[in-house]
């Protein structure tokens, strides 16, 4: 009898680490377009995006990347992962560095990202104000993470997106 508790004791501790891992570590992928009068989508590099709740309290900022159409979020504290994640490749200290970073990137997003209502967006030539946002979100499967799969475990994350498009003629500038 005790073995058996001792077992469902195990598996219930390594499912609450999951789920709490996946409550408390987030991700958040900002997918940035521009529309023009063709009606097509252009990637807006270089922009910077403010992140509010729905009083308009800033949350954080972020910045499109200009090479890829990707947002890198700039932590209060450690600033953007972007340049020690280019690096990690090339040194064990590197690496660290990177994982570093990302652990309080990940942890700082999961308190903020599911508040963002709207945002402000400037590029070089124009600045949209109060733009009314929807995040959408998801929770791994957090009841997976122990799992020794590389397509399948590792430390579950909340997974934050969100898709801004505006248009050129709607530019306040």
């Amino acid at each position: 009898m005790r073995k058996i508790l001792l077992i469902v004791a195990v598996i219930v501790c390594i499912l609450v680490y999951g789920y709490w891992h996946s409550s408390t570590h987030a991700s958040f992928h900002i997918q940035l377009n521009s529309k023009d009068v063709n009606k097509e989508l252009e990637a807006i590099p270089r922009a910077e995006i403010i992140f509010m709740d729905a009083e308009g309290r800033v949350l954080a900022h972020g910045i499109s990347d200009e090479q890829y159409n990707y947002v890198h979020l700039i932590h209060p504290e450690v600033g953007d992962c972007h340049e020690a994640e280019k690096l990690a490749s090339s040194s064990k200290e590197a690496k660290k560095s990177w994982q570093e970073c990302f652990e309080h990137l990940s942890t700082w997003t999961a308190k903020w990202a599911s508040k963002v209502h709207r945002i402000n967006l400037k590029t070089q030539s124009c600045l949209w104000r109060n733009i009314p946002v929807s995040v959408s979100a998801s929770k791994s499967d957090w009841f997976l993470w122990w799992v020794p799969h590389p397509h399948i475990g590792g430390k579950p994350y909340s997974h934050y997106s969100l898709n801004i498009t505006v248009e050129e003629k709607s530019c306040a500038n």
